[in-house]
Protein backbone atom coordinates (compact mmCIF):
# COMPACT_ATOMS: atom_id res chain seq x y z
CA UNK A 1 0.00 0.00 0.00
CA UNK A 2 1.58 3.60 -0.95
CA UNK A 3 1.92 5.83 1.80
CA UNK A 4 0.75 9.56 1.61
CA UNK A 5 2.45 12.36 3.63
CA UNK A 6 -0.41 14.02 5.78
CA UNK A 7 0.85 17.49 3.98
CA UNK A 8 0.86 16.22 0.41
CA UNK A 9 -2.86 14.90 0.73
CA UNK A 10 -4.01 18.32 2.20
CA UNK A 11 -2.46 19.83 -0.88
CA UNK A 12 -4.36 17.58 -3.03
CA UNK A 13 -7.79 17.63 -1.50
CA UNK A 14 -7.47 21.46 -1.19
CA UNK A 15 -6.92 21.42 -5.13
CA UNK A 16 -9.35 18.97 -5.61
CA UNK A 17 -11.85 21.29 -4.12
CA UNK A 18 -11.01 24.51 -5.94
CA UNK A 19 -10.48 23.09 -9.13
CA UNK A 20 -14.34 21.55 -8.66
CA UNK A 21 -15.93 24.42 -6.67
CA UNK A 22 -16.58 23.13 -3.15
CA UNK A 23 -14.15 25.11 -1.55
CA UNK A 24 -16.88 27.80 0.90
CA UNK A 25 -17.16 31.34 -0.57
CA UNK A 26 -18.53 33.50 1.42
CA UNK A 27 -18.38 37.43 2.98
CA UNK A 28 -14.83 37.73 4.10
CA UNK A 29 -13.66 36.40 7.98
CA UNK A 30 -15.65 39.21 9.94
CA UNK A 31 -13.71 42.09 11.04
CA UNK A 32 -11.61 41.67 7.91
CA UNK A 33 -12.10 44.22 5.20
CA UNK A 34 -12.76 42.86 1.94
CA UNK A 35 -10.62 41.61 0.14
CA UNK A 36 -9.29 44.07 -2.99
CA UNK A 37 -7.75 43.38 -6.84
CA UNK A 38 -8.89 39.72 -6.52
CA UNK A 39 -9.02 38.35 -10.40
CA UNK A 40 -9.08 34.79 -10.38
CA UNK A 41 -10.69 33.76 -7.58
CA UNK A 42 -14.55 35.29 -6.74
CA UNK A 43 -14.07 38.43 -5.05
CA UNK A 44 -16.47 36.93 -1.96
CA UNK A 45 -14.07 34.60 -1.56
CA UNK A 46 -13.67 33.20 2.12
CA UNK A 47 -10.72 34.20 4.28
CA UNK A 48 -9.91 31.28 5.32
CA UNK A 49 -10.45 29.49 1.77
CA UNK A 50 -8.01 32.43 0.08
CA UNK A 51 -5.31 31.91 3.22
CA UNK A 52 -5.04 28.17 2.53
CA UNK A 53 -4.43 28.53 -0.91
CA UNK A 54 -1.67 31.12 -0.92
CA UNK A 55 0.00 28.53 1.76
CA UNK A 56 -0.56 26.49 -0.92
CA UNK A 57 1.95 27.96 -3.52
CA UNK A 58 4.01 29.01 -0.82
CA UNK A 59 4.80 24.77 -0.35
CA UNK A 60 4.41 23.97 -3.92
CA UNK A 61 7.07 26.50 -5.26
CA UNK A 62 9.24 26.65 -1.73
CA UNK A 63 8.55 30.58 -1.42
CA UNK A 64 7.80 33.43 0.48
CA UNK A 65 4.73 35.84 0.74
CA UNK A 66 6.93 38.84 -1.17
CA UNK A 67 7.62 36.19 -3.56
CA UNK A 68 4.22 37.51 -5.55
CA UNK A 69 3.02 40.50 -3.37
CA UNK A 70 4.89 43.48 -3.40
CA UNK A 71 6.00 45.49 -0.68
CA UNK A 72 3.80 48.48 0.49
CA UNK A 73 4.85 52.22 -0.73
CA UNK A 74 4.35 53.41 3.29
CA UNK A 75 5.66 50.84 5.14
CA UNK A 76 7.99 48.60 2.97
CA UNK A 77 8.49 45.93 5.95
CA UNK A 78 4.81 44.93 4.73
CA UNK A 79 2.72 43.82 2.04
CA UNK A 80 0.61 45.39 0.18
CA UNK A 81 -1.67 42.13 -1.00
CA UNK A 82 -3.92 44.03 -3.51
CA UNK A 83 -0.79 45.84 -5.69
CA UNK A 84 -0.01 44.12 -8.87
CA UNK A 85 3.65 45.69 -8.84
CA UNK A 86 5.30 42.74 -8.65
CA UNK A 87 5.03 40.84 -11.94
CA UNK A 88 4.89 37.19 -10.75
CA UNK A 89 1.34 37.86 -9.16
CA UNK A 90 0.39 37.93 -13.01
CA UNK A 91 2.49 35.13 -13.68
CA UNK A 92 1.10 33.00 -10.71
CA UNK A 93 -2.46 34.19 -11.74
CA UNK A 94 -2.11 32.62 -15.62
CA UNK A 95 -0.26 29.76 -14.17
CA UNK A 96 -3.62 28.86 -11.90
CA UNK A 97 -5.98 29.68 -14.97
CA UNK A 98 -4.36 27.27 -17.08
CA UNK A 99 -3.68 24.74 -14.08
CA UNK A 100 -7.50 24.87 -13.56
CA UNK A 101 -8.16 24.74 -17.48
CA UNK A 102 -5.90 21.90 -18.02
CA UNK A 103 -7.90 20.16 -14.85
CA UNK A 104 -11.31 21.01 -15.95
CA UNK A 105 -11.40 20.54 -19.61
CA UNK A 106 -8.37 17.55 -20.12
CA UNK A 107 -7.62 16.08 -17.17
CA UNK A 108 -10.60 15.31 -15.01
CA UNK A 109 -12.13 12.55 -17.74
CA UNK A 110 -8.91 10.71 -18.58
CA UNK A 111 -8.53 7.15 -16.21
CA UNK A 112 -4.89 5.48 -16.36
CA UNK A 113 -5.80 1.90 -16.99
CA UNK A 114 -3.85 1.19 -13.90
CA UNK A 115 -6.04 3.10 -11.54
CA UNK A 116 -9.61 3.24 -10.50
CA UNK A 117 -11.86 3.98 -12.93
CA UNK A 118 -13.20 6.76 -10.80
CA UNK A 119 -9.70 8.18 -9.96
CA UNK A 120 -9.67 12.07 -10.40
CA UNK A 121 -6.47 13.10 -13.05
CA UNK A 122 -5.19 16.50 -12.07
CA UNK A 123 -2.06 18.87 -12.73
CA UNK A 124 -1.90 21.40 -9.63
CA UNK A 125 0.74 23.69 -8.92
CA UNK A 126 3.77 20.85 -7.31
CA UNK A 127 3.36 19.01 -10.35
CA UNK A 128 5.85 21.13 -12.16
CA UNK A 129 7.24 23.15 -9.73
CA UNK A 130 8.28 20.35 -7.07
CA UNK A 131 9.02 22.98 -4.38
CA UNK A 132 11.01 25.14 -6.78
CA UNK A 133 9.95 28.57 -7.72
CA UNK A 134 11.44 27.93 -11.05
CA UNK A 135 10.19 24.18 -12.55
CA UNK A 136 13.39 22.57 -14.05
CA UNK A 137 13.06 21.83 -17.31
CA UNK A 138 14.15 18.19 -18.37
CA UNK A 139 16.94 17.87 -20.79
CA UNK A 140 15.56 16.34 -24.22
CA UNK A 141 17.73 13.15 -25.24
Amino acid sequence: MMKINKNKAVIIALMIAVTFGSIAFTTPKPGHPPFKNIKVYPKDIKFDSLDHLMDYYKVALNVKCRYCHAGSESNPKKLDMASDANPIKDVTRKMILMTNEMNEKYLHTINHPATDSTAVQMVTCNTCHRGKAKPEVPEVK
